[in-house]
């Protein structure tokens, strides 16, 4: 197994090089996931696709936060790659918020019909427009810490990149360090 050592946000972590993992999984590639984060990302392959905060509650008591977040990439450029890290941290950070807070949702419908009637010599002809228009808005708003960034991946063909934050929490909610 090859190891990589990646500083990201002032964070270093010890992240598994893809080429261990994209034989065993054919819709991802690229795949870095911090050692102790493995057995629940890589553990549940849906898990890595479907956006949003998890919380796995573990036997021992300790939970274990994580939160997915992807976005298009342009193109292979270092620039792109940036934006798609600053994004996904932006995202994964509001899945959080979401999942302790909650999400306020707007929907608004609106109806517009149009009737004309057109008379002249030859007759009477009509025409009857109906336009609907659906919005429907998210909004997440709050407060949580910040997480380190816990692994990187990217859609079989290149074109999704993913980003997952998590941390471990004790009993009491205390952030679980990294050991050694």
């Amino acid at each position: 197994m090859r190891l990589r050592l990646i500083w990201t946000l002032g964070y270093c972590a010890i992240l598994n090089t893809a080429a261990v993992y994209s034989a065993d999984n054919p819709k991802f590639k690229e795949i870095e996931i911090e050692k102790r984060f493995e057995p629940y990302v890589l553990g549940n392959p849906l898990l890595m696709e479907v956006a949003g905060a998890k919380v796995i509650k573990l036997k021992n008591g300790s939970t274990v936060v994580l939160s997915i977040a992807s976005t298009v990439l342009k193109n292979d450029s270092a620039k792109d790659r940036l934006r798609a890290e600053r994004v996904c941290h932006t995202k994964a950070l509001a899945g959080v918020v979401a999942e302790k807070k909650g999400v306020q949702v707007y929907h608004t419908e609106e109806l517009n019909e149009k009737t004309t009637v057109v008379e002249d010599k030859d007759g009477e002809s009509g025409e009857s427009v109906s336009e609907f228009l659906q919005i429907t808005r998210t909004k997440v708003e709050g407060i949580t810490k910040d997480m380190p960034v816990v692994g990187r991946w990217k859609s079989k063909d290149g074109k999704v990149f993913y980003l997952a934050i998590g941390t471990i929490l004790d009993k009491s909610g205390e952030v679980v360090e990294e050991e050694g």
